[in-house]
């Protein structure tokens, strides 16, 4: 990855690239006039952004502490965000005029796009060592 020792600059890069991928399905969405599935995916895209930029918060915080106490912190964050993700997905079931699974979606979007981002990496790096192999 390209910014691995500057966790911010990091962050933002995975974030373009989430946005950029989302370009698809919202425009998709938008296309076909289904715009419960349109805020479906933007209310989840939204919610993931934020925990996504509110976990380098809570590591820089827990870096600051000692071992015990960062890792009950860490986990009770962890906790606090498996409530939010509940409660967004309730709210897009209770909502009609959100579509439940482009909400799913659109929460876990920025977590597809980290796995896929690591898989290019991977593929990139075993790539790079068959060629040098072969020089």
């Amino acid at each position: 990855m390209k910014y691995i020792d500057e966790p911010a600059k990091l962050q933002q890069e995975i974030l373009k690239k989430t946005y950029s991928l989302a370009l698809i399905p919202l425009i998709y969405s938008l296309i076909r006039g289904e715009f419960a599935t349109l805020l479906g995916f933007i209310f989840g895209l939204l919610i993931a952004t934020l925990i996504f930029r509110l976990r380098l918060i809570q590591i820089e915080r827990a870096l600051d502490m000692q071992e015990k106490k960062a890792s009950t912190f860490i986990r009770n964050r962890y906790f606090i965000e498996y409530i939010i993700y509940f409660v967004v997905l309730f709210v897009a079931r209770k909502n009609p005029s959100v579509n439940f699974l482009a909400a799913a979606v659109g929460l876990f979007f920025v977590k597809l796009t980290v796995i896929g981002l690591v898989m290019i990496d991977i593929i990139k790096g075993s790539l790079e060592k068959k060629l040098e192999s072969y020089r």
